[in-house]
Parts: structure tokens; C-alpha cells; sequence
């Protein structure tokens, strides 16, 4: 039986997620709406039921008409689509995992979205979880890029897992007078400042530029699942990190360095601190992601953490509407000749 548990039921989709053994904090309610906040669509939990297994996972309901591309062309209520919080998702299973369970669910899963106009649904699967293999060959599916988690079950551990030269950056930090501290967000206007800053020099796309709202919602309402961090040198900080964390498991979520900071080690330094206190809140799993691209700068200084820590990242499609799905496609290639209608997104209509 399929559930659809809206985001006015608060209460209930806690406690659905915290049913799972494996739940993560990408599941929380309060994660959802915190994006729901930052414009990405309306939060659903899609939860499943059978006499062998349980199943559920995340996603953000778009309507397509608020989107730039089709604002002007599409009415409200139209055509609506459905895509995994940012970060990462997919299904979190309870049970033994089997074809029939998983095709009755995608059936009626497929149904409703027939009968609510929902064109596709698009995931980021969880690299920790590999729980893409749950819907293997019942959504189409791709490997993406690799990311790098930190093993953090002791602290000797995590320095043993870093590269030399990761290490005497770590070490060049410390003699350059660079100290760690956290808190619950009480800086946040530094942060902010810093991460923004970051964002321009890196020209990060609107998207990644967050309202105070966002961040706001997170620290009242997410108190016991994030942490930030910073590195101070003189008194001054001028690296940031926002943690988030839950079940044993902490995510590298944002982060920023000033751009008169670099040549410190200040984040390496700052990384290296998460690391052992997430070892010592009992977290078994501290998870960095990847690169923007598969093998640049940013993924090649996070696997310096980590020798052997890496994780394969799956994405996955489903359409259910085939018919408005390839009408969705030819409005656009209407509305701008040069856009291309053969590009590699997963879902077309929402390549650039």
C-alpha cells in the first residue's frame, strides 16, 4: 500500500523515517521544508507497505509553470514533476527486498502520478546506501561521479586514512596559529558572509546563494542534527563549515574560505578537527561528496581525507507521463531553436 505523507504532518513523517534502522538527516521532515523554504517545490514522503518489506524516499514536487522556462507557457496545475531534495535520497528499506514488492510499489507509484499529472520523478540515490540497487531496472539509472566519505570510527584512524601532503597541511594550519571552534549557528552572520563570498569567486549559480530564512529554519528547528564549524587565525575567522548529522552519519553541507586565507591549511585543518569530533559524538561516517565535475580540483582535495574512501553516486529517471514528457521536450525546443533537445540530463525538458 502506498502512503503519500504530506509535509503538514510533521509528527507522522518523523516518525515514519526514524522507523527505519538506516535513516539518515536527508530524510527528516525539517531537511524537506527547510528546501521547500529555498524554493525547490513542495516536500512528499512517498511511504510503502507490503507484508515483506517496507519502503520510502523523498521528493520535491515541482509545478512546472513556476519554472522559468515554462512560466509563461504553461498553466498552474498543468504538468508537475518530482526530483530528490538537493543532496542526496532515494529508497530506505526495511524488510527483505524483492521484485514483486517493488513492482507493486512502482505501480501504484506510477499511478498516482498518472492521476496527478506528474510527468517524472528524478533521483539523486544515496552513495552511502547504494540504494540505487532497490530499483534497479525498474527506473532507468546512471553512475554519475564518485565521492569521498571519512572513516571516523576512531580518531588514529582519520589521520592514518589522509595523504602526506594533506597531513602537512594540517600540520602547516596548527603552526600558522589557525584554532578550530563550533557552534549552533550564534555566527552566523559571519558565515554567511564568508560562504557568499566563496560563491562569487567560485561564480556558483543563483541556486547555491542562500536566503537567512534558510538558514534560520535550520538552526531553530534541525538544533540536535547540524553543527557549524570555523577556523579562526588572529582572532579572525576565515574558513566556515555547516555540518549536518544524524543516525551515526555527518554530511559536509556548505562551506567557505575568505579569499585573503588561502595558503593557510585552514580547511584542511578544519575538516581534520569535524572528523575527530564526529568520532567522538559516536558518528561511524563522515561523508564529503564530490567534486561540481568528476575529477576536479574539489574532489581531488576532498580524497586527500581518504585514500581508499570512496563511494559510487547513481542517478535515476522515471517518466509516467510518455506522451507529455516528449510534449514538454518540443515546447521548449519551440520556445528556444538553440536549446538541445538531445542533451544527457536524465530528464530532458530540464537540460540547459
Amino acid at each position: 500500500m502506498l502512503d503519500i505523507i504530506s509535509f503538514k504532518e510533521e509528527t507522522k513523517w518523523n516518525s515514519v523515517v526514524k522507523s527505519f534502522n538506516n535513516w539518515d538527516v536527508y530524510y527528516l521532515y525539517e531537511y524537506s521544508v527547510s528546501f521547500m523554504i529555498h524554493g525547490d517545490g513542495i516536500p512528499l514522503l512517498f511511504y510503502f507497505t507490503d507484508d515483506k518489506m517496507r519502503m520510502c524516499y523523498i521528493m520535491m514536487l515541482n509545478d512546472l509553470a513556476n519554472t522559468k522556462v515554462y512560466e509563461m507557457t504553461l498553466d498552474k496545475n498543468q504538468y508537475y514533476d518530482l526530483t530528490t531534495p538537493y543532496g542526496y535520497g532515494g529508497p530506505i528499506v526495511d524488510g527483505k527486498i524483492n521484485n514483486i514488492s517493488v513492482t507493486v510499489f512502482m505501480n501504484e507509484m506510477a499511478e498516482y502520478c498518472r492521476q496527478h499529472n506528474i510527468v517524472s520523478q528524478f533521483f539523486r540515490f544515496s552513495p552511502w546506501m547504494m540504494n540505487h540497487l532497490v530499483l534497479d531496472s525498474f527506473c532507468e539509472q546512471k553512475f554519475l561521479k564518485h565521492t569521498i566519505f571519512m572513516d571516523t570510527i576512531d580518531v588514529p584512524r582519520i589521520f592514518d586514512n589522509m595523504d602526506s601532503k594533506n597531513r602537512n597541511m594540517v600540520r602547516k594550519a596548527i603552526k600558522y596559529g589557525v584554532t578550530i571552534t563550533q557552534d549552533s549557528g550564534e555566527r552566523l552572520e559571519q558565515f554567511i558572509s564568508i560562504y557568499n563570498e566563496t560563491m562569487v569567486r567560485d561564480a556558483a549559480e543563483q541556486y547555491f546563494f542562500f536566503e537567512k530564512e534558510y538558514y534560520m529554519y535550520i538552526i531553530k528547528n534541525m538544533v540536535n542534527n547540524v553543527r557549524f564549524f570555523y577556523a579562526e587565525k588572529e582572532g579572525e575567522i576565515i574558513s566556515v563549515a555547516m555540518i549536518l548529522f544524524g543516525n551515526k552519519r555527518a554530511h559536509y553541507h556548505l562551506s567557505g574560505m575568505r579569499t585573503d586565507a588561502r595558503g593557510f591549511g585552514s580547511m584542511n585543518l578544519l575538516l581534520y578537527e569535524i572528523a575527530c569530533w564526529a568520532s567522538h559524538e559516536g558518528v561511524r561516517l563522515f561523508h564529503l561528496g564530490g567534486g561540481v565535475n568528476a575529477e576536479d580540483s574539489l574532489f581531488k582535495f576532498k580524497k586527500q581525507f581518504n585514500k581508499q574512501g570512496r563511494f559510487e553516486f547513481w542517478i535515476g529517471a522515471n517518466v509516467f507521463l510518455q506522451t507529455e514528457y516528449e510534449e514538454l521536450i518540443k515546447l521548449r525546443k519551440d520556445l528556444n531553436p538553440e536549446w538541445n533537445d538531445r542533451n544527457k540530463f536524465m530528464i530532458k525538458y530540464r537540460g540547459q
